[in-house]
């Protein structure tokens, strides 16, 4: 005995729309995880998870607090998690420096979100994120940096004075080595409009084996938003 499948003509073509919708999908998912896809090394890029700190005992926001920078005082401010402003790098006596954790509106205060960091220094000052690995070649399941190649950055920011994007650079062993990279641009001068800067930090040394991300400002203010410094996965 045979067996009729009747299927009218709009089933046949709703059924052929499902299928090529899940083929799409499907081929969308495959290229989505691109083994050597860019991942955001950073910990805390859009400055929105928060820590307690006590900016009188901690090492770095007391030297500043010495220097009359402008940065809340107490034993559980809250503050940026991961982001810290390096005393040893700008952040001079009589520069009307200001560390500053913004709350705000998304496209007013802050780029996204609802958080963001301001700096301000009529000389240089200067926060620094985490550390990254550079690996002098692609080691398959490790996510870094790359000697051999340049390695993308990215921020959104506002104010006057110019924008820095730079990192501190250390070898195997961990110690500071100075001198060992090429940033292109090497900086850019800020407009009171939300903006992305790009530019792309090259190590140039052998030495190199690990670095911190960096985010400065000369002359000016900024407030930044949504960092990224891509490693390749």
């Amino acid at each position: 005995m045979k067996v009729k499948f009747l299927v009218s003509s709009f089933q046949f073509q709703r059924f052929v729309t499902v299928i090529f919708i899940s083929g799409m999908m499907l081929a969308t998912a495959v290229r989505g995880a691109d083994p050597g896809a860019d991942v955001n090394l950073l910990k805390n890029p859009g400055f929105e998870e928060s820590v307690k700190i006590n900016t009188i005992q901690h090492h770095y926001f007391r030297k500043l607090l010495a220097r009359s920078v402008e940065v809340e005082q107490g034993d559980a401010v809250i503050l940026p998690a991961g982001w810290t402003p390096n005393s040893d790098d700008g952040w001079g006596i009589g520069n009307a420096g200001v560390f500053r954790y913004v709350e705000g509106a998304p496209g007013k205060e802050v780029f996204s979100g609802n958080r963001a960091l301001f700096l301000a220094c009529k000389g240089h000052a200067a926060v620094m994120d985490g550390g990254c690995k550079v690996y002098h070649e692609k080691i398959p399941e490790e996510t870094g940096l790359q000697l051999n190649k340049p390695n993308r950055f990215s921020i959104y920011a506002r104010g006057s004075g110019k924008l820095r994007v730079y990192v501190y650079t250390y070898d195997r062993r961990g110690i500071n080595i100075y001198g060992k990279i090429k940033v292109t641009p090497s900086d850019f001068t800020l407009t009171n409009e939300w903006t992305q800067y790009e530019g792309t930090v090259e190590f140039t040394s052998k030495e190199v084996g690990s670095c911190i991300f960096v985010v400065g400002v000369r002359k000016g203010e900024v407030t930044v938003d949504d960092a990224a410094f891509y490693g390749e996965k």
